[in-house]
């Protein structure tokens, strides 16, 4: 086949580029804003999209953060692949943060609503015995401040999103209009 590796890469060569990116970080990132910025949707379906994508890693479902995307992007007629771009936000990095943020969250507002006993408020090194003996104590408070985090974050992201594209569509037209008149410059020279 045309354009395929001689040798496949191993399940460890995968999984180390996922954690640690073999082209690096700001290659990367140069490679996922240039998708972004060419995919043919408007800056509100991208915006929203990426949203999407963000906001679902708040949630303790990792089997289910794409499905969850997807399905809100269905709702709302937002670009699928800027969310699936966007769920990137939710990495091996950021998901230990991301959870205790949920956990929290979702605990004061257990206890605010009266299921206290649902929560066991001092997550400290037992939590992972906790998590063993009694899994809802731990995931219902994660999976319910998964929520609110996601919809109090929402509008920060999709703020954020939309005018990250639009002045990055901006300045790809100017770059794009400059590069249009040297053309037809040297062609008129002609």
């Amino acid at each position: 086949m045309l354009f395929k590796r001689r040798k496949r890469k191993s399940f460890l060569a995968h999984a180390k580029n996922f954690v640690w990116p073999s082209m690096g970080w700001r290659r990367t990132y140069d490679y996922i804003k240039h998708r972004i910025l060419r995919l043919p949707s408007s800056n509100h379906s991208i915006a929203m999209g990426l949203s999407f994508g963000c906001i679902v890693s708040w949630t303790p479902l990792f089997g289910f953060h794409i499905l969850q995307c997807f399905v809100l992007c269905f709702i709302t007629r937002a670009n699928f692949l800027a969310g699936l771009l966007g769920t990137v936000f939710g990495n091996p990095w950021t998901f230990p943060i991301l959870l205790w943020t949920s956990y929290k969250a979702g605990s004061y507002a257990l206890i605010f609503l009266g299921y206290g006993d649902n929560v066991m408020l001092d997550a400290d090194m037992s939590i992972m015995e906790e998590f063993g003996k009694k899994p809802m104590k731990v995931f219902l408070p994660t999976l319910v401040g998964g929520y609110i985090m996601a919809v109090l974050s929402f509008p920060l992201f999709y703020v954020l999103f939309f005018y990250m594209v639009k002045t990055g569509r901006i300045a790809q037209k100017k770059v794009s209009d400059k590069v249009h008149d040297i053309v037809e410059h040297r062609r008129d020279k002609k």
